[in-house]
């Protein structure tokens, strides 16, 4: 029972980072039955807005955003383990920032990790 207290949040915790925006109630119906392609929308007009990108800079950050939806989808969708889909998903994330520092200047990528840090603190303060 304790590990599986321990990787609910954690799975929840990965899951919320990959989409990198805060995620209300709403938002996560509005999610759940999201499609690759409106999560990268959604995700790319959000880092647009918080972070603003060059017209060149988002449509790189909306390729990388929906090439990383569509690897997610699987492992969202699958009955497999917990901490299984927590590992491969954390991976993904990994290639993903790489990917993502590769498009953005220093201060770009300097706000959004630290906007992504902001995010899992308030989601762990809010399973408290």
């Amino acid at each position: 029972m304790v590990l599986k207290t321990k990787t609910r949040p954690a799975f929840l915790a990965a899951f919320l980072m990959l989409i990198t925006f805060a995620a209300s109630a709403q938002n996560k119906a509005i999610l759940k039955d999201s499609t690759p392609e409106q999560l990268a929308k959604m995700q790319t007009e959000w880092m647009q807005e918080k972070l603003g990108l060059s017209t060149t800079q988002t449509a790189q950050v909306y390729d990388v955003n929906l090439q990383y939806a569509r690897k997610n989808a699987p492992l969202l969708q699958s009955t497999a383990g917990k901490r299984s889909r927590f590992k491969k998903l954390k991976a993904l994330q990994e290639e993903k920032l790489a990917a993502l520092g590769k498009i953005l200047d220093a201060d770009q990528y300097k706000n959004y990790e630290a906007l992504r840090k902001q995010m899992l603190n308030s989601i762990k303060e809010s399973r408290k």
